[in-house]
């Protein structure tokens, strides 16, 4: 066995960019499958179920790698200008086999002139883990927000569901935060905050905050961006 811990983990990242590759052909084949046969309602359930949690796995396998590759000091930051009528009408889109599964009312709503320069892979990313935590957590409704906000882009995913405790909207987001009433690790959000901070814009480094959403009354979960 090797005693260089980072060979060690190169191997575990390459094995790891595998699975995600071979488990994205996998369920792209099941896809083409689904589609050539006539399924009941309660089979499409199932089939929007098993579809909802192979994004999520697609999604955690993604948000490992980037994060090992900020941790190891590697700039995965790829800035390029996105326009946010368009990124957050794909990101409802894609999420709609989890809606349908979930029993999710999923919308977006911003400006349709509204553009900003981030990587959009990474806040991709970001905007899953709050997804998937409010799928988690049992909310019924999201609403995915952006606008200006003192000179950052601001990206917002709001839920209604039982929304953040106040321990966690009175400290910095901090590894294997628990969550009162939930199984929740908090390593998701942390995660996303290593990625989000690595945009950086002059004196400006990007952030995710953590509030109760004024709008759907559970939680909020707000991407700074710098610009």
């Amino acid at each position: 066995m090797t005693n260089n811990p980072q060979l060690v983990n190169q191997l575990l990242a390459a094995s790891i960019h595998e699975i995600k590759n071979r488990f994205g052909l996998m369920f792209s084949q099941l896809d083409l499958l689904l589609a050539q046969v006539d399924l009941q309602p309660e089979q499409l359930h199932g089939a929007d179920l098993v579809k909802s949690e192979a994004d999520f796995i697609g999604s955690e396998l993604v948000r490992v790698l980037a994060t090992y590759k900020a941790l190891e000091g590697q700039n995965v930051i790829n800035q390029q200008q996105q326009f946010l009528e368009d990124f957050l009408e794909e990101k409802v889109a894609r999420h709609a086999s989890t809606s349908r599964a979930h029993n999710i009312t999923m919308d977006f709503q911003c400006n349709e002139d509204l553009d900003g320069f981030f990587d959009g892979a990474v806040v991709n990313i970001a905007m899953d883990t709050a997804i998937y935590n409010a799928v988690k957590e049992g909310a019924s409704q999201i609403l995915l927000s952006a606008d200006m906000e003192l000179g950052y882009l601001s990206i917002q995913i709001h839920d209604n569901g039982p929304g953040f405790p106040a321990a966690m909207l009175e400290s910095p987001i901090q590894a294997g935060e628990l969550k009162q009433d939930s199984a929740s690790t908090g390593l998701g959000l942390y995660f996303a905050q290593s990625l989000i901070s690595q945009h950086q814009e002059q004196d400006k480094t990007g952030k995710v905050l953590l509030k109760n959403s004024p709008v759907l009354g559970g939680a909020c979960v707000n991407l700074l961006l710098p610009q």
